[in-house]
């Protein structure tokens, strides 16, 4: 055993003489050479070393080259494409024997890599490979003129041709982007990654980790075959970045020398919030709203176009399903057709400016129309063609059923087209139309609701709760201007209302009809005004129609009626919006047959006017009593009401 164990040293030290005696004998810089033309028979581009130049015996052969350059493209920037620190070549000790070098692994520290576009358009990580191959002469074509080769056949590699670099490594150091054709750059920096190129044949590995945005992503790549990818053939790839904020994958193929990519998009995160601050995109969203996302696509990118089908998106509680395509042009065109499913709006919108309840004043506040410009040119940026359906939609109070909504927007002309929905017991249509094309802006809209519940529909939209009933709903009206005073002053068009079997809350009509026709026959022991709204008061009705005309934003009826047991009542006058203002007549007739609203002549019983005037924030309901009062009553009683009203208001 001792005598194995000698024997084994002796080789052993044997072995060391020689490879120490061997690297006496070998020139550094004559495996510099050789790797420096290797470098550039394979890319076209030359490897230069400013610094020091040593070669290292254990644990492995290593060339250790400091300050190294390789070469930019023509047209560059800069005068290289990178510059390292330091760059190790492991080298196995068998190939300086061979003639043939063979490149182990690569160790790249602190790289400063520039990748970037000319305002051409040309790119400088495109190699041109160096071949050594002398083409034939044909006596029959010499004298033809000679042809200039294309841009695939300078960027072909030869048949014959591969390259292995084994494992590279790259630590530290940063890649920048620079895009001359739209002047903007992006930083990556902390790289670190190890990259395998067993064979331009087989497929490049690309895994580890880069900063950027100050965010950690962690890599995996994988080309096939690098020589097509060189060569401007199909090739395939599979991305897969994670972060603490997304995480994205791809699959797919890369055609028609990379104008084409074809493939399965995934795209997956925790809170969308945190991905857009991220990108310096503040948003101000609800605790339950914009978390945790998720996209699934196939994907389709040719000719400025990126269409995704089977398209599956979800967000928070929401899903959606359908297609989209976005073509990048100048606007922007996007057309999509999607399956909301239920839509729940409510934690995406903004709270109401008020958080806390308002205090009930003696007297309400007058509204004063917002005259501040809006600026709706964003329009002009975007043409589009959306169709969505819903199964179900909410919005603040708002709750629609299955509806379906297209949305186009052309050269900044917005058309928003309720197709069809339910909801409020009732189905309608109607469409809405933004001309942002130019100053002022134009707007109109037009809707026929049938069958509606008013009451919850009423509320939940616009927080009215003085009518009830259910019917017809129509209007079609129009507007222009920049702010919300100049819509309102300019508006024009026409509304029609049709209710049956509801109530209008607030007042009591017939009461104050039984009221004003006792003073005018002098019994004033039944005598009871009203003069304000009051949430326990109400007109019950039979039936209710109203036609609007407006214009200017002064809507007038001259058929306002309202049928109920008692009174049969009819108006005309005006609402004005711009002075916010109303100034309507009512002429309350009293049904004095026993029928009621059954009675068919309109002459029974006893005719009352009622004025209904003030602004908006104080509206005042009085009978008539002078206008119809006789005059042997109006003496009878003049004393007596005077004492009944002072009673009543002081």
């Amino acid at each position: 055993m001792r005598i194995f164990l000698k024997a084994m040293a002796i080789i052993t030290v044997i072995i060391v003489l020689l490879i120490v005696a061997a690297t006496q004998l070998i020139s550094t810089q004559d495996i510099f050479d050789q790797v420096s033309t290797k470098v550039e028979q394979t890319t076209g581009r030359t490897l230069t070393v400013n610094g020091e130049l040593n070669l290292k015996v254990f644990p492995s052969l290593l060339l250790e080259l400091n300050d190294v350059h390789f070469s930019n493209a023509k047209g560059g920037s800069k005068p290289n494409m990178a510059t390292i620190d330091e760059l190790l070549i492991h080298i196995p000790w068998l190939s300086i024997f061979s003639g043939q070098l063979t490149i182990e692994k690569f160790v790249i520290n602190n790289p400063d890599i520039l990748l970037e576009k000319t305002a051409e358009g040309k790119v400088n990580w495109q190699f041109s490979p160096l071949t050594k191959s002398v083409a034939k002469v044909d006596s029959s074509t010499k004298n033809l003129p000679e042809k200039s080769p294309t841009s695939d056949e300078k960027s072909a590699l030869p048949e014959s041709f591969d390259i292995s670099l084994g494992q590279v490594e790259i630590n530290g150091g940063k890649l920048t982007f620079i895009d001359h054709q739209s002047s903007e750059s992006k930083v990556i920096d902390q790289l670190s990654l190890a990259i395998s190129l067993p064979s331009l044949q087989k497929t490049l590995n690309v895994s580890g980790s880069v900063r950027y945005m100050a965010q950690v992503f962690e890599l995996e790549t994988s080309i096939t075959t690098p020589a097509k990818a060189i060569n401007n053939q199909a090739f395939s790839v599979n991305v897969a970045l994670t972060s603490a904020l997304a995480k994205l994958t791809y699959t797919g193929e890369v055609l028609q020398k990379g104008q084409e990519l074809k493939g399965k998009l995934s795209l997956s995160g925790d809170s969308v919030k945190q991905l857009l601050n991220w990108q310096s995109i503040a948003m101000d969203a609800k605790a339950e709203a914009f978390n945790q996302f998720s996209l699934s696509t196939n994907m389709h990118f040719a000719s400025d176009t990126l269409k995704l089908s089977e398209l599956v998106v979800k967000l928070d509680q929401l899903a959606f399903k359908g297609s989209t395509a976005i073509t990048l042009s100048t606007p922007l065109k996007v057309v999509s057709n999607i399956d909301l499913g239920v839509l729940n709006l409510n934690p995406y919108l903004p709270e109401v400016s008020s958080a806390e309840p308002v205090k009930q004043e003696p007297a309400g506040q007058p509204i004063v129309w917002d005259d501040t410009t809006l600026d709706l040119s964003a329009l002009k940026s975007l043409n589009a063609k959306i169709s969505i359906q819903s199964s179900q939609l909410f919005a603040r109070e708002i709750k629609l059923g299955k509806n379906d909504i297209a949305f186009t927007l052309d050269k900044g002309i917005a058309t928003v087209q309720l197709k069809s929905f339910e909801g409020y017991q009732g189905s309608g249509s109607g469409v809405v139309k933004v001309n942002a094309a130019k100053k002022p802006y134009l707007i109109s809209s037009k809707f026929e609701l049938a069958d509606i519940n008013a009451a919850p529909l009423l509320k939940d939209a616009i927080g009215f709760d003085k009518l009830m009933g259910k019917g017809q709903l129509a209007w079609d009206v129009s507007t222009q201007g920049s702010s919300q005073r100049d819509f309102i002053h300019h508006l024009n068009g026409d509304l029609k209302v049709n209710f049956i079997d509801g109530a209008v809350k607030g007042v009591n009509l017939a009461a104050i009809a039984k009221s004003a026709s006792s003073i005018m026959q002098g019994n004033l022991s039944a005598v009871s005004l009203d003069s304000d709204f009051s949430n326990a008061a109400q007109t019950d009705f039979a039936a209710l129609k109203a036609e609007f005309m407006v214009n200017n934003g002064v809507a007038n009826t001259k058929n306002l009626s309202l049928n109920n047991p008692f009174i049969r009542i009819s108006g005309t006058g005006d609402i004005d919006l711009p002075k916010t203002t109303v100034n309507l007549q009512v002429k309350s007739k009293m049904v004095a047959s026993t029928q009621g609203q059954a009675a068919e002549s309109d002459s029974s019983g006893v005719e009352i006017p009622i004025k209904i005037t003030g602004p908006f924030h104080d509206i005042k309901i009085r009978p008539d009593v002078s206008s119809g009062a006789k005059d042997k009553v109006k003496d009878k009683v003049k004393d007596k009401l005077k004492d009944k009203l002072k009673g009543l208001f002081g």
